[in-house]
């Protein structure tokens, strides 16, 4: 019986959510509050087993251990977080809040250059300039220049103040935007296709379970 009722609360909250294709609707908004309340909650709870447990283990069986002040760096920057919550002492957690912007926005900048720029570059030279691969990624390395070349903006001025490129940079430009253009259709088709598997996948569920389930209360 509380199989059956898990599926009837999972199916109702999945035809709430795609009632969102006829507009948006109280429903929806529901089962979107629903799943960000059941996330939140959920998250805390790992949080507070696998981070804060496991600290909190540490410093009672070594409570004499000097490095356990260094537990107290992020004990401040949280309290500095919370009070960002209070409006006359809101400014005081601005700065735990650029430090973790600048980390994060390093991190980030780090990942982008070391995990996405340097291997493009360097699959050329590591796969040689022969034969079809070699072709391939000097082919893939000429599309990365030209799609990092369109974001350039910068170029000459006329007697009127407009920009005026180069005839070089204007086809560079057009091959970088072509590049894009095809870049984001093949990105929304593997979406759109990803959301159909997902969704015969999640009917077929439930129609394997409600047979299941119709199929152990008849017995």
């Amino acid at each position: 019986m509380s199989e059956l009722l898990g599926l009837l609360i999972g199916f109702l909250l999945t035809l709430f959510v795609y009632s969102y294709v006829v507009g948006d609707n109280a429903l929806y908004r529901f089962a979107v509050h629903v799943l960000v309340g059941v996330t939140a909650a959920y998250a805390a709870v790992v949080v507070v087993q696998r981070v804060f447990g496991p600290i909190y283990q540490q410093i009672r069986a070594n409570p004499g251990d000097p490095a356990n002040l260094w537990w107290l760096v992020p004990l401040i920057f949280t309290l500095l977080l919370v009070l960002k919550l209070i409006r006359p002492v809101a400014w005081v957690g601005n700065s735990a809040v650029a430090i973790l912007l600048g980390v994060g926005g390093a991190v980030a900048l780090v990942g982008a250059i070391a995990g996405t720029l340097l291997p493009q570059i360097a699959a050329p030279r590591v796969g040689g300039p022969a034969g079809e691969n070699g072709f391939l990624t000097l082919l893939a390395a000429f599309f990365t220049i030209c799609t990092l070349l369109y974001f350039q903006f910068t170029g000459r001025a006329d007697e009127d103040g407009n920009l005026v490129m180069a005839p070089w940079q204007r086809v560079v430009s057009g091959i970088g935007r072509a590049v894009l253009m095809i870049t984001f259709g093949a990105l929304f088709a593997g979406l759109l296709s990803t959301s159909l598997v997902l969704l015969v996948d999640r009917l077929s569920y439930f129609l394997s379970g409600f047979v299941s389930a119709l199929g152990a209360l008849l017995s």
